[in-house]
């Protein structure tokens, strides 16, 4: 889905709680019990991504929360994981959760921690902090991946060392995501589109740099199979290598990390 741009050139969000399907709410619903269980501040949760949107489908698309307390936290991971085997099975589901965390004062205060509360995330419970956030154009301030490529590959060749088969593979779906939306991220600004969907990321990439079309259609492959996760983390170091290198010519002034969302779950 292309997000769309209103006629001041800003996104426009198209997520809305009437669109969650109700295949989805219970699930999300109980994530909320979890969220208000952990956190006694939680000022709100939002659900982003597919869901948001109605676009999920089933066995592909995952559950994606975000916390808003009133103080700062750190990232629970253990919670993190425990809630979520515990909502899964509670409903029987076999399907990805990502459970985020930030504070008001981030929300409100950090230009990267407002994005996808602003453009892509609808209000399931508590305060909406939505409407006092600036309005956002397609732009480095939009980009959460483009810039955090070597981060997350670090991040996730340490975490699948010693994990499990089923952890290491979802760790790796999660960096393919990362990637298409980087290779996208990298020709935003240039071609006034922003999208989050992987497929369409790719094509949009694929036109700007047809030179380097197969080798991310290649990294869009890995989210349908592959055998080892050594291999797999190969092909997308390669393709990072390229990114960063041409990230820094695009975009030669280095931005700040963007430490909002921890979707990689480890």
């Amino acid at each position: 889905m292309i997000i769309p741009l209103d006629p001041d050139g800003h996104l426009i969000n198209l997520a809305d709680i009437g669109k969650v399907g109700p295949e989805w709410r219970p699930v999300m619903m109980s994530l909320v019990d979890e969220y208000r269980s952990r956190y006694p501040d939680l000022a709100s949760v939002y659900v982003r991504g597919s869901v948001a949107t109605g676009t999920a489908v089933l066995g592909r698309s995952d559950v994606d929360l975000v916390g808003v307390t009133r103080e700062e936290h750190q990232v629970d991971r253990t919670w993190v994981r425990e809630a979520s085997e515990r909502t899964l099975v509670r409903h029987a589901a076999v399907i990805d959760i990502d459970l985020a965390i930030t504070s008001v004062a981030a929300v409100l205060g950090d230009r990267k921690s407002g994005f996808y509360i602003k453009t892509q995330s609808a209000l399931v419970h508590g305060e909406d902090f939505a409407p006092r956030i600036a309005p956002y154009r397609i732009g480095p301030e939009a980009f959460s991946h483009l810039f955090n490529l070597e981060l997350d590959l670090k991040t996730v060749r340490d975490a699948v060392q010693g994990t499990s088969d089923s952890f290491a593979r979802t760790l790796i779906m999660r960096l393919v995501k990362r990637v298409l939306r980087a290779g996208l991220e990298l020709v935003a600004e240039r071609q006034q589109v922003y999208t989050r969907d992987p497929d369409m990321c790719c094509d949009i990439f694929g036109a700007h740099y047809p030179e380097h079309a197969v080798s991310m259609r290649e990294i869009l492959d890995l989210m349908s199979d592959f055998s080892h996760t050594a291999d797999a983390l190969e092909k997308i170091n390669s393709c990072i290598e390229w990114i960063a290198a041409e990230r820094s010519r695009v975009y030669p002034r280095e931005l700040p990390k963007f430490a909002f969302i921890d979707d990689l779950g480890v």
